[in-house]
């Protein structure tokens, strides 16, 4: 059986998560792994019994490695990625793809004109209940899609020493939000309005930040919707997606991680993740399994760099309206 051999460029706790993924995904060899901080480095190659390489460059052009993960800081994508690019090797990449809409869509030019497969890390286009709902939808089986509306909150605030490298809430959060709502409805988004506050971490005003955020949403095909963002859900990880059709609504996320609820002693209680590592394990697992499958087969990426790209662009359009109190077309 053929395999892909993949080098991870990165291993933070989502990289190493990328890595771990990899070892279990099909098809695939972790090869080597890249990270310029050697304590992360000396933990992979340990826990992998792997390569490390403490310059990306060089496990990049290694006949080794057929395929490179990147999923280091959100600042260092654009360098790192034109490297890969220029390997001719295919590329998945975590989201955002980038911190600006000039750099990702010298990427997707790139990507165009070399051909190259790259696979943008939005994981929820791989969750089993996104999917199943994103089928029903494009089946018809709900009629036309016609409301929107998706909310995403996580357990606490963000350590103070990564507000500054995030891209604010908009971008940090949102972003998954902005790209499930343009995928679900089938539709691009023309036009949006984003508000929000600091309602319960006040070091964040510092930080020229927020903790709850919400944007409305107008559709190219004539429907509206509304996504909700927050840092406050007290220590769970709290995700939920609806669509409404004319003829029937399809609604993801309520039970969370397993389909049951134990109810007594007056209270309803659901099992619930405190963090996205759990509860899109499957998805994230899933997304790796794509990659491979779609190198190994020749298949084109389901995530491309224009979604990568509409990502950020969307991202920045909703910080836009928020620090300008206005409605944000979408050009």
């Amino acid at each position: 059986m053929k395999k892909c051999n993949i080098g991870v460029i990165g291993l933070g706790r989502l990289g190493y998560q990328h890595a771990l993924n990899v070892t279990k995904t099909t098809g695939a060899v972790l090869a080597a792994v890249a990270d310029g901080f050697p304590a992360a480095l000396e933990r992979a190659v340990n826990d992998f019994d792997v390569k490390g390489y403490a310059d990306y460059k060089e496990m990049i052009v290694s006949p080794d490695i057929d395929a490179i993960v990147v999923a280091t800081p959100t600042q260092t994508h654009f360098p790192i990625l034109m490297d890969c690019i220029a390997t001719g090797k295919p590329i998945f990449c975590e989201k955002p793809l980038t911190f600006t809409t000039e750099e990702a869509e010298k990427i997707e030019a790139a990507v165009a004109e070399t051909g190259i497969y790259l696979q943008v890390g939005f994981m929820r286009r791989y969750d089993p209940g996104h999917v199943a709902a994103k089928k029903m939808i494009s089946e018809g089986k709900c009629g036309k899609p016609i409301y929107f509306h998706d909310c995403q909150r996580d357990p606490n605030g963000p350590p103070p020493a990564y507000v500054p490298q995030s891209g604010g809430l908009f971008v940090d959060m949102a972003i998954h939000d902005l790209d499930v709502a343009r995928w679900m409805m089938g539709s691009e988004i023309t036009e949006l309005y984003a508000t929000g506050a600091v309602l319960k971490h006040e070091y964040l005003k510092e930080l020229n930040d927020i903790d709850d955020g919400q944007i409305l949403l107008k559709f190219e095909n004539g429907a509206i919707g509304m996504i909700e963002i927050s840092r406050n859900a007290n220590n769970v990880y709290d995700t939920r997606t609806e669509v409404i059709g004319l003829e029937k609504s399809v609604f993801t996320g309520q039970e969370q991680m397993t389909p049951y609820k134990v109810i007594g002693d007056e209270e309803i209680t659901y099992d619930m993740s405190n963090w996205c590592l759990g509860r899109f394990k499957d998805a994230y697992l899933d997304e790796m399994e794509a990659f491979v499958s779609n190198v190994l087969n020749g298949k084109p990426s389901e995530v491309t760099a224009y979604d990568g790209k509409m990502g950020i662009k969307l991202a920045l359009a909703a910080t836009e309206s928020f620090r300008t109190g206005k409605w944000v077309k979408i050009q």
